[in-house]
């Protein structure tokens, strides 16, 4: 990737799986010193590894200027956040803490954001902070929203599709566990199936294995989930993946290729933390059924044929798309420039105020709903 070359690193990318569904890069400086890894799925996964690995290192290469400090009462009170419980029920600091300025898309308006909320790395560097304030942002921090492209336009996107899906994947998670909604649940059919994959029977053999769920009355994006309908096997948890995109096949091919990289990859350091978080599932009565999504791994759902014509919108008409459907749901989508490059790729994140990000208790943290935190 010419990102690479004109920063001066090298990268080593490679298929993890004879199929090339999945993907490693690892980073390294002039020096040849490493920087940062990644992974990739589907069919382009070896550029998927190498934009993660360019995402991965965007945080050490923003400059410090980016940042600024802020009381919490500011932060709390902002109206853009009037109904997002990570910022209204922010606790109480004597102390301002490290923030970024993000822009709304129609550049009219900014949101100030606690830097470790939307950094993990920024909550790590705090870790020894006692302050309830940077523990409370700690367990909901989160890098969901970070996406490189080859222009602003393309970065966007795919970071605003993944806090969506990430969003409704906890909705879905909610719903099993009967703290949220009922939501519509859908298969997709066999030739449905057949054409997200590409026909490709390295992929088609292991999707065949796999409960396969499409959502698709949400900010007027397709999302899909897939996880073994036999259970968690010899892992702790069930290996899910999930993904979201304004074409169905996409997004398909998103969730059962990140399901195959979640097993692919699967190695010692994950079995350790899904274990801890098995532990903290398996004694909740609420919680337990995320460890192998019982309530849903069975269920007969009604099937979604390929749409009569495939999908080709512009990156400009689908983020309009997007901008005007959070626009309905009373929301905004706002974003910060992380990094940009010579050759005019960017990484940038996005953020809308009030999604969900219950998705993180699957992760052991004991994290709860938007509607708890505003309510509470």
């Amino acid at each position: 990737m010419s990102t690479l070359h004109t920063l001066g690193f090298r990268a080593e990318a490679r298929y993890t799986t004879p199929s090339r569904l999945v993907a490693t890069a690892e980073l390294f400086d002039s020096d040849n010193h490493f920087i940062e890894s990644g992974a990739g799925k589907g069919p382009d996964a070896l550029i998927g590894a190498l934009a993660e690995t360019i995402e991965h290192a965007s945080s050490f290469l923003a400059p410090n200027h980016e940042s600024t400090w802020h009381s919490t009462d500011s932060i709390a009170s902002q109206k853009a956040a009037k109904y997002d419980g990570f910022f209204t029920r922010l606790p109480y600091s004597d102390e301002p803490i490290d923030c970024f300025t993000l822009t709304s898309l129609d550049k009219k308006e900014h949101l100030i954001a606690p830097s470790a909320l939307l950094c993990p790395a920024a909550a790590r560097s705090n870790s020894n902070d006692t302050r309830s304030t940077m523990q409370f942002l700690a367990r909901y921090s989160s890098n969901s929203g970070i996406a490189f492209g080859c222009t602003e336009n393309e970065a966007l996107l795919h970071g605003i599709q993944e806090i969506i899906e990430r969003h409704v994947l906890s909705l879905f998670f909610m719903a099993i566990c009967g703290i949220g909604p009922k939501m519509d649940l859908y298969k997709p059919s066999t030739s449905l199936l057949n054409k997200a994959l590409l026909n490709d029977p390295s992929a088609l053999e292991p999707a065949n294995k796999l409960q396969i769920i499409i959502i698709k009355d949400v900010l007027s994006v397709y999302f899909a989930v897939a996880f073994p309908k036999a259970g968690p096997g010899d892992q702790p948890l069930s290996a899910i993946g999930s993904g979201c995109s304004m074409d169905i096949c996409t997004a398909i091919q998103r969730a059962v290729t990140e399901q195959l990289q979640s097993e692919s990859l699967y190695d010692v350091f994950e079995d350790s933390m899904d274990r801890k978080t098995v532990k903290l599932l398996s004694h909740s009565k609420i919680l337990k059924n995320l460890i192998d999504l019982a309530p849903v791994r069975d269920l007969n759902l009604p099937e979604l044929e390929c749409p009569p014509h495939d999908y080709n919108e512009t990156v400009p008409t689908q983020l309009d798309t997007l901008h005007k459907a959070t626009s309905k749901s009373d929301k905004k989508i706002f974003y910060r420039t992380v990094a940009r490059f010579p050759n005019n790729s960017i990484v940038t994140q996005a953020y809308i105020p009030g999604l969900e990000r219950f998705n993180i208790i699957r992760n052991g943290q004991l994290v709860v709903p938007q509607h708890v935190l505003l309510s509470s």
